[in-house]
């Protein structure tokens, strides 16, 4: 593997899984990314998320035992999960052995996000009390932070944490067994100081940048009300007549409009929720993580944004493309539409798109199945078109074409940063105006003016949803024609 301020970082080229949570030994799944990002599609079920808890126990810094995440349905189960890289390495997870060591560093500087965490982050000790992120931020969000602390020294905050319970732990032995020593309060305020002071550098970098990832997320349309103002640590104290540490508090410190929201959980809506928490979240390995480092850097999020409404889903996938660049990423979700949009958005990354699928074996047992999908999305849908006209399917043919229209719209609008409407709802697309704005910036460019027009003869007809009434029927010569229709716009969107 790459060591951290190499030339070239190694990739993960494959992964395999077998005899694990939802992947039996008859049906392992074989997952090519060829060093390059991943989206995934998959049913509730199907085993997607078995491909995240796969990778983060793989890339865990203790070495974990697979064997409780067995396939209950293999007898004997054998788990197992091997991720290979780009330079041949193999990294091999079974009921033998961990491969902790070679690991450790990409562990270190990876994350794995799921909505699950969000949920946490976003949650009290009761209704009415902010979030406390201290432990979060201590063990996982903050914990590889290395901070320059007094001595000229350099530690992380995870191991900073470490040494406050190591003097809160320290004991001496006398003749009736152990006792605190003479200097116990002291060794233990001295490493609370020094923690706090690396503790502080670190939230001082994850305010940074959680700021301004929160603004990307949120100012879709126009400037949104929520703020977040900074983050709340007054400092690990230790109280020697209680003999305990005080103020193991971290708290986000956040306002809407002018009015500071002591419970956030009580006031914002979900979205807003999941969004503070996403920006915190990523900012949190922004921070620390360097940003020329060249090491193996693991970016994996399982069905994340279920809680934001899609016009704030597209801003998270810029934020990934822009502030990510250098990490190899890896998007679970079970939500078709969102993975559509995903997949047209980053067509210009390097990513590779997997759908999962469940079927029935000749025993009855449902095994997931992994198709990968080779074409671009658009040549795609024109291909799925073409197959149920053949199949006398016009109706289906039809919205494949229209889909594949839209598509085509979105994608020539977007790169010629054309403005246009986005709705999660295909029932509201207004296709014509997609039509009317790509035309009008078309208006001089003879090729592109002859796609349009020879496709707007069939928008009524054919592209529009609401006419796939199956009471009356679609000329099949007609969809056949809207096709070859949408192709052409296809190839002079192209140039």
């Amino acid at each position: 593997m790459a060591q951290p301020g190499g030339a070239d970082a190694a990739r993960i080229a494959s992964i395999a899984i077998s005899d694990f949570r939802a992947f039996p030994a008859l049906a392992p799944a074989a997952i090519p990314l060829d060093g390059k990002n991943l989206l995934a599609w998959g049913e509730n079920g199907s085993g997607k998320s078995s491909i995240y808890r796969a990778l983060r126990g793989l890339f865990s810094v203790e070495a974990l035992d697979i064997s409780p995440m067995r396939n209950v349905f293999s007898n004997p189960a054998e788990p197992s999960v091997k991720a290979t890289l780009t330079d041949k390495t193999e990294l091999h997870w079974s009921a033998l052995r961990h491969p902790t060591a070679n690991v450790l560093d990409t562990a270190r500087r990876s994350a794995f996000l799921s909505h699950t965490r969000l949920i946490e982050m976003n949650t009290g000790r009761t209704a009415n009390d902010a979030p406390n992120l201290f432990t979060v931020a201590v063990e996982k969000l903050l914990a590889d932070y290395e901070a320059a602390v007094t001595g000229g020294l350099r530690r992380t905050v995870g191991e900073l944490w470490a040494e406050v319970n190591t003097a809160l732990e320290r004991r001496v032995p006398y003749s009736k067994g152990t006792r605190r020593p003479p200097d116990f309060a002291k060794k233990v305020k001295d490493a609370c100081d020094q923690f706090n002071e690396g503790m502080n550098q670190a939230l001082a970098a994850l305010e940074a940048h959680a700021k301004s990832i929160l603004r990307k997320l949120l100012d879709v349309f126009q400037p949104d009300a929520l703020e977040l103002v900074g983050f709340t640590f007054f400092g690990v104290t230790y109280d020697e007549e209680a003999r305990e540490l005080g103020n193991q508090t971290l708290t986000a410190s956040v306002k809407f409009r002018d009015h500071a929201l002591l419970a956030p959980p009580n006031f914002l809506n979900e979205a807003r929720l999941s969004a503070l928490a996403i920006a915190t979240y990523l900012a949190g390995r922004l921070a620390c993580v360097p940003g020329n480092d060249k090491a193996l850097k693991l970016l994996v999020i399982d069905d994340m944004l279920i809680s934001l409404d899609y016009s704030h889903r597209r801003p998270v996938l810029d934020v990934i493309a822009e502030l990510f660049r250098g990490w190899q990423i890896i998007l679970l979700t079970h939500d078709r539409f969102w993975f559509e949009l995903a997949r047209e958005q980053l067509s210009g990354e390097p990513w590779k798109a997997i759908e999962i699928y469940e079927k029935l074996d000749a025993d009855g047992l449902l095994r997931p199945v992994i198709w990968e999908s080779q074409d671009d999305l658009v040549a795609e849908t024109l291909k799925q078109a073409g197959r149920f006209l053949d199949n006398n399917h016009p109706a289906a043919a039809a919205n494949y074409a229209r889909t594949a229209c839209e598509l085509t719209l979105r994608r020539y609008c977007r790169n010629h940063n054309i403005p246009f409407g986005y709705t999660d709802d295909p029932q509201k697309i207004k296709l014509e105006d997609l039509l009317r704005k790509g035309e009008a910036h078309a208006n001089g460019n003879a090729g592109r003016e002859a796609a349009f027009k020879g496709l707007k003869k069939y928008k009524k007809l054919i592209l529009n949803p609401l006419s796939h009434n199956p009471t009356q029927p679609i000329v099949k010569a007609d969809v056949a024609a809207a096709i070859g229709a949408v192709e052409e716009l296809v190839k002079a969107c192209r140039k």
